[in-house]
């Protein structure tokens, strides 16, 4: 195989000079000519009957062009469960619910007509916790859920409140327990917390005088949003156009309709003028989704030698108020729940259940977070109780190549192996350090994680060749800050022999650009990395069949680099890809080349025993390692150094690699240490903002180190697959980990507060 040219170098970031100049326009700053501004009216109640709703005083206040209420917007939407509406319809759900909206010639004249509308509520009983909402005669939040339209894989449960109810059994849990040496039973919750994306959230949307609607907004799915909104409103998808913005993060919160569906309602009463709804830092944190909070129970069945027998496990993800993401996250979290290692006897129920809180929805990593940080403490936990190094007790069990796991799929090309050793290695595991002088506790963890991504899914581009011999790709991966772009024209410029200077991204509109499932589940590279690559050499098979004639040399002559086109034996005898073009199209003459990639499962993962002989196209394998200084005086935590070794299969990009790894440490350091969206017992968050919120800053940020390992997936461009989700994933679970190692005792509820580091330490002590 010749080298490669672009691919697996560590290229400048094509939108590196128009970001940092402040050139780029991101969503949150887009202004329409002659748009109004959009203001909603959230509820103050987390479950309640809306008796009367009286707007008169708002439709009166001068400068107002509309006001509506559910009743003006009867849309009901959801990606798997159908239960959403645009605006509440005769109840309340969860305090932040969006009730009413007004359009105004200002934010300020908006603001001030949504506080001139008055609500009369009756209260119902609320629930704020996912295990008291599904105990058998609690009350139902959607009272007409047995209605609802679901896609045909939702497992519905007789438990109250469930939306979804996850299953997967393979061999007697039972039997492996009553045949173990050991068994340990285990309950560690995971708060919600919110994504904090920088950009908080926004949309603008006008219905022309054809009925056409345009969204503008930074949504990580325009073509899935497209779906969701035309069935919402009964329209073909060729009514709908979505246009993205530059996205100022995400995480998982931008996807599916959120404040699209206000500005939506909006520009059906503002007679074809545009409408901007943006939502302040509150509104964001409340009125959007969060993480999944969860409560996971484990209970595993070992032998004296370290051999994995059994494991249960039952876990209640809080979807909140209405599902949203939630059935496919209790899906694809709880499936890989019992951890990447041989057992077999595996029985797990995941229950998706509906409480009077924020909506939860995707998030980076997508329910692994959850799962991981309490099997991989249990692991720990195990290990000691066998008195085993908890390095040897994984190395025993783990996924290798060949392994069938406990849904019935045989592994291909896993560099678990690898991140575990080098992550360890790299950490000083096993190593005794010297006591901090101030006489802090050392300690050192590690958390290993396999992660699938969403299949089957379809990606298609195209990639266009001018007669400047300039590229442009067409690809509806959205840049929400992880590099896609850089790393799609690597992937162009690699196969047609250009300067990746030569390369742009066209714009994201649904107009123009070919179908893309997502840019989620850390997908885009190995699917759109796919479809880019196949549209590169169909583009490139049409310019060496133009060459040809004119360089007067058959096809498998040809050689393509640096712009060029000529001859492998002559490298003198050339022509510049935009000759080719102009020579024969003209002036203005344009090749398109097509490429399309969809990963193919064989069987689709069963809903009553969770068994597939394929589940995923790939799986990304994760190991983060953490050293922490704890002061027991005060229960602090603080982090030394952390690692972090990643099968990425290849690294198109080895910087990007990088950055999107530390990205994600930060993240999961914050989760481990600092965040928990906190919900009173009236349902009220407590902690809207980043002034109460407290986010991981440089100050938290210790060393970390970065180890890429390629394992290469055949069916990956060039051997590439995902990585922007497991670098989060792992690293609470580490630290905790570490924590434990550091004080001999076990912490296991998230945040590792220093409130709650401190207590946990005098309660060992009593």
């Amino acid at each position: 195989m010749e080298e490669l040219a672009v691919v697996g170098k560590s290229v400048t970031r094509i939108d590196a000079e128009e970001k940092v100049t402040g050139q780029t326009v991101y969503g949150y700053d887009l202004v329409l000519p002659g748009m109004l501004y959009g203001k909603a009216l959230f509820s103050t109640r987390p479950h309640a009957i809306i008796k009367r709703i009286n707007t008169e005083k708002a439709k009166n206040y001068p400068g107002v062009h509309a006001v509506i209420t559910g009743a003006d917007a009867p849309w009901i939407h959801g990606e798997t469960i159908k239960d959403t509406p645009f605006l509440a319809q005769g109840k309340v759900r969860y305090v932040g619910e969006p009730i009413a909206a007004v359009a105004a010639v200002d934010e300020d004249t908006a603001q001030a007509a949504v506080a001139l509308i008055e609500v009369e509520y009756e209260d119902l009983p609320a629930y704020f916790s996912p295990e008291e909402a599904s105990k058998p005669g609690a009350r139902a939040i959607h009272e007409d859920y047995p209605k609802y339209h679901k896609a045909d894989f939702i497992v519905t449960s007789p438990l109250p409140n469930v939306c979804e109810h996850f299953k997967l059994r393979t061999g007697d849990v039972e039997q492996g327990l009553r045949k173990s040496d050991l068994v340990l039973e285990q309950r560690y919750r995971v708060p919600a917390i919110q994504h904090a994306a920088m950009e908080p959230h926004s949309a603008h949307a006008m219905v022309d005088d054809s009925g056409k609607l345009t969204v503008w907004v930074p949504n990580d799915a325009p073509f899935r949003v497209r779906t969701e909104t035309a069935e919402a409103l009964g329209l073909p998808p060729e009514k709908i156009r979505y246009i993205n913005p530059y996205q100022g993060g995400g995480f998982g919160s931008k996807g599916g309709l959120k404040v699209e569906r206000i500005a939506i309602a909006l520009a059906y009463h503002t007679k074809g003028r545009p409408v901007r709804v943006k939502f302040n830092r509150q509104e964001t944190f409340v009125s959007t989704s969060t993480r999944h909070g969860a409560i996971v129970r484990i209970k595993s069945g070992v032998k004296s030698d370290g051999t994995l027998v059994a494991r249960e496990i039952t876990i209640y993800w809080d979807a909140g108020a209405y599902s949203e993401k939630s059935a496919t996250v209790c899906i694809r979290g709880s499936l890989p729940s019992p951890g990447p290692y041989r057992i077999p006897h595996v029985k797990v129920d995941g229950y998706a259940v509906y409480t009077n809180k924020p909506v939860a929805g995707a998030f980076r990593g997508y329910g692994i977070p959850q799962a991981a940080w309490a099997c991989e403490q249990h692991m720990d936990d195990l290990a000691k109780r066998l008195h085993m190094d908890p390095l040897e007790f994984r190395l025993k069990n783990i996924f290798v190549d060949g392994d069938i796991t406990y849904w019935g799929e045989e592994l291909h090309n896993v560099g678990l192996k690898e991140t575990l050793l080098r992550a360890t290695e790299a950490i000083g595991w096993g190593k005794t350090e010297k006591l901090d002088p101030k006489g802090f506790k050392i300690g050192k963890g590690f958390a290993c994680i396999s992660k699938p991504t969403r299949t089957p899914t379809t990606s298609n581009a195209s990639v266009l060749v001018d007669g400047q011999g300039k590229v442009t790709i067409l690809a509806g991966t959205v840049e929400i800050g992880q590099g896609c772009s850089t790393m799609l024209s690597q992937v162009a410029a690699e196969e047609l022999g250009v300067p990746i200077e030569n390369t742009r991204m066209h714009p994201l509109d649904t107009d123009v650009i070919p179908f893309d499932s997502s840019t989620t589940s850390s997908r885009s590279t190995f699917h759109m990395g796919n479809a880019v690559r196949h549209a590169a050499i169909h583009a490139r098979e049409q310019l060496a069949q133009m060459a040809s004639g004119i360089l007067q040399a058959p096809e498998e002559h040809l050689r393509f680099s640096d712009g060029k086109v000529f001859l492998k034996k002559d490298p003198h005898h050339a022509i510049t890809l935009g000759e080719v073009i102009r020579t024969q199209l003209g002036p203005d003459g344009v090749v398109r080349g097509n490429g399309s990639y969809t990963y193919e499962l064989g069987k689709d993962v069963d809903p009553q025993t969770g068994h597939s002989d394929h589940a995923s196209a790939f799986y990304m394998y994760a190991t983060q390692a953490a050293e922490v200084a704890v002061d027991e005086e005060t229960g602090r935590v603080r982090l030394l150094r952390v690692v972090a070794a990643h099968d990425v299969g290849k690294a198109i990009n080895p910087l990007n690699c990088v950055a999107q790894v530390e990205g994600g440490l930060a993240m999961g350091i914050g989760a481990a240490l600092h965040e928990e969206l906190v919900v009173d017992n009236q349902g009220r968050v407590r902690n809207p903002s980043f002034l109460d919120y407290h986010l991981v800053t440089s100050l938290d940020v210790p060393e970390m180190k970065t180890i890429i390992v390629e394992c290469p997936a055949p069916d990956g461009p060039y051997g590439a697959k995902g990585l922007g989700e497991p670098g989060l994933a792992p690293t609470p679970a580490a630290i905790g980990n570490a924590v434990a190692n550091a004080l001999g005792i076990r912490i296991y509820d998230l945040p590792l507060t220093p409130e709650r580091v401190y207590w946990a330490i005098q309660a060992a002590t009593d």
